[in-house]
């Protein structure tokens, strides 16, 4: 990220800091990381300028966008004071997308934030003049240092829910989270919405879908991101579902989920909130669909290349012996030996027979020669 050309030179006044939304859920399985990262591709696909940033300490918002072991410098270090976000951010294959990582100190030094937890605006300060206009920020599924620092910055919290059993519970204790930091240390945190995540068509679902709706009204966003194996998928590919599937239903969910959420940050009309007007909903399509031909493309054209060189190695001595053993299985000679077994036998009876017979035959000649 090249701060100096992101920030207008003819800015005579500090530039107003970026709005954050801080996906967080103190739940986990509730997919929150794949909200994050497809969300923030979303809001690149509808022409912001976005940063996300992984304060997740397990970096799996870091290692969905290919960059693995975990880099030296990241979101800790930025934080702390002790690089700058100019020099850390990563660029990624998606123009207009930067990726602040998870790092190593942030898994062993959590702790260490807990100071910047009680600061309002600390993350947000360190990230002005970046130029960007949104960034997105990837919290842990817990109260933790890290999560509390983010909240103390936030501009709005999405909330991912998986309609399970539990999901109401953790969500009214993420919910009571929001409302104690906005009391005490940041008043301006809003919420962008309550993102149901992973739905099925199945009775306690949807019993729990309407009890949530009922509870938290247009909190929740109408938009839901249906349970689809093209999630796994991306995941595997290293791809935001939106890039391997916009048009799928996970995919085109998490493009109208956006959508409605900018919709949702518009209409609280806070005078803090200042976002330039989103593309088309068409036209966040067709740039999701023209990276999926190139991104895509590109990684199964990797893929197979892999392949290729995969079949193409020397076996391993224990490769040759499964192998053996597989053809040793196959070979029909197990059902020739029993043939043979059963022939034998039947020449052998008959032998022993034809020699009772002989034995006593000449058993009763010599008993009329006496």
């Amino acid at each position: 990220m090249d701060e100096t050309e992101s920030t207008p030179a003819a800015a005579s006044t500090p530039p107003l800091p970026p709005v954050m939304v801080a996906v967080f859920n103190q739940k986990g399985g509730v997919a929150k990381t794949t909200t994050a990262c497809n969300l923030a591709v979303s809001l690149t696909a509808f022409g912001y300028r976005v940063l996300l940033v992984d304060l997740d300490t397990q970096g799996n918002a870091t290692a969905s966008f290919g960059v693995a072991p975990l880099p030296a410098e990241g979101a800790f270090e930025v934080i702390t004071g002790r690089a700058d976000v100019a020099d850390v951010a990563l660029d990624t294959v998606y123009e207009g997308l930067w990726l602040l990582p998870a790092t190593q100190s942030l898994r062993d030094n959590d702790h260490l934030l807990t100071p910047s937890g009680r600061r309002r605006g600390l993350l947000e300060a360190r990230l002005a003049g970046t130029g960007v206009d949104i960034v997105v920020v990837d919290c842990p599924p817990s109260l933790a240092a890290a999560t509390s620092t983010a909240l103390a910055s936030a501009t709005a919290v999405l909330m991912p829910v998986h309609p399970d059993p539990f999901a109401h519970d953790g969500l009214v204790n993420t919910w009571y989270e929001i409302c104690r930091v906005r009391e005490t240390v940041n008043y301006q945190l809003g919420v962008a919405g309550i993102l149901l995540t992973m739905t099925e068509a199945d009775p306690t679902g949807a019993d729990v879908t309407r009890v949530i709706r009922a509870e938290f009204g247009d909190q929740v966003l109408g938009v839901e991101i249906p349970a689809q194996i093209k999630v796994a998928e991306a995941a595997q590919l290293g791809l935001p579902v939106t890039v391997l599937d916009p048009d799928g239903p996970a995919g085109l969910g998490y493009v109208d989920a956006t959508r409605e959420m900018l919709a949702l940050l518009v209409r609280q009309n806070r005078h803090w909130v200042h976002l330039p007007e989103a593309a088309s909903r068409d036209a966040a399509l067709e740039r999701l669909r023209e990276w999926r031909a190139t991104i895509h493309a590109d990684l199964l054209n990797r893929s197979a290349i892999a392949s290729g060189l995969a079949e193409a190695r020397p076996r391993t001595t224990g490769e040759r012996m499964s192998q053996a053993a597989s053809v040793a299985v196959a070979a029909p000679k197990r059902a020739k030996w029993r043939v043979l077994t059963l022939n034998q036998f039947i020449a052998l009876t008959a032998a022993f027979v034809a020699g009772m017979a002989i034995e006593a035959l000449v058993e009763f000649l010599g008993r009329m020669t006496h």
